[in-house]
C-alpha cells in the first residue's frame, strides 16, 4: 500500500519568532502544511502519516479538527530525532512492501502532480528534483542518463548539479536501510548523507520535473514572498 509521510516536528529555528508552529504559517489562506497534504491526496494517498513532537499541540489540534484533510491524518507523536526519523517513523508499523511519499511541511512547489510523475519509476528510492535557483542551500542530486542517482551534496558550495530533492517515495524495506545507514554516519547525521550512502550500494533514481517550482518558506524572505509565489504559479 501507499501512505503519505510527512516530518513536522521541527523547531522552525529559522523563521522565528512567529508564535505557533511552523507548518501553520499562513500562505493564500492557508495553512502551508495543506499544500503539501493536497498534492499527496491528488495523488491517490488517503493516508497520510504527520509525525510530529509532544509539544507541536496547535500543529494536532488544527489538522485534527480544523483541516479539511482531517479524515486522512494518522498523527505519530515522539521525541525529535531529525529529518530521517521524521520521514522513516511510520516503517515500524508498516510491511516491507509499502511505499512512503514524502515531503517537506515548510515547501510549496509546482507542478502538483509530481508525485504522480514519481511513479514512472520502481525503484525503491525515487526521488523529485526541482531547479531552484540556489542548489547550495540544499541537497543536490546528479544522476546518470538512466534517471540513476549518482551522488547527492549536502549544502555545498559549489554542487555539480543544479537540481535539488523536495519530494519523494521510498518502500519501507529502503527506510529500514536507511536507518542503518544513518547509525553509521556518527553524532549528527544528515538525510540527504544517508541516502547518498544507500545510493552508493543499490539504486536510487530521480526525476528531474519539467517546468518545476519550489519555495521554502522557512526562509523569512521567501515566506515574505510566498503569497505572490502561489499567486503566480496556481491554476
Amino acid at each position: 500500500m501507499k501512505y503519505g509521510s510527512i516530518p513536522a516536528g521541527g523547531l522552525g529555528t529559522r523563521i522565528q519568532p512567529i508564535g505557533f508552529s511552523k507548518e501553520l504559517s499562513p500562505v493564500a489562506r492557508r495553512a502551508v502544511i495543506e499544500f503539501l497534504i493536497e498534492r499527496m491526496v491528488l495523488a491517490g494517498l488517503d493516508k497520510i502519516f504527520i509525525n510530529t513532537a509532544e509539544d507541536k499541540t496547535d500543529l494536532i489540534r488544527y489538522l485534527s479538527t480544523k483541516s479539511i484533510y482531517k479524515d486522512m491524518l494518522i498523527f505519530l507523536v515522539r521525541e525529535r530525532k531529525g529529518l530521517l526519523d521524521g520521514i522513516v517513523l511510520p516503517e515500524q508499523y508498516l510491511r516491507e512492501d509499502d511505499e512512503l511519499y514524502f515531503g517537506l511541511p515548510d515547501t510549496i512547489w509546482y507542478p502538483k502532480d509530481g508525485f504522480a510523475q514519481l511513479d514512472q519509476f520502481a525503484g525503491e528510492l525515487v526521488l523529485g528534483l526541482f531547479n531552484t535557483g540556489t542548489p547550495d542551500k540544499f541537497d543536490s542530486v546528479t544522476l546518470d542518463k538512466q534517471n540513476k542517482i549518482t551522488s547527492i551534496e549536502v549544502k555545498v558550495a559549489q554542487p555539480k548539479s543544479k537540481w535539488t530533492w523536495a519530494i519523494g517515495k521510498l518502500t519501507v524495506r529502503a527506510a529500514r536501510l536507511l536507518r542503518q545507514y544513518e547509525q553509521n554516519l556518527g553524532e549528527h547525521p544528515l538525510f540527504g548523507n544517508a541516502m547518498d550512502r544507500y545510493c552508493q550500494d543499490h539504486a536510487g533514481y530521480a526525476v528531474e520535473l519539467a517546468d518545476s517550482h519550489c519555495i521554502d518558506i522557512g526562509v523569512p524572505d521567501d515566506y515574505d514572498r510566498a503569497d505572490a509565489f502561489v499567486k503566480q504559479y496556481e491554476k
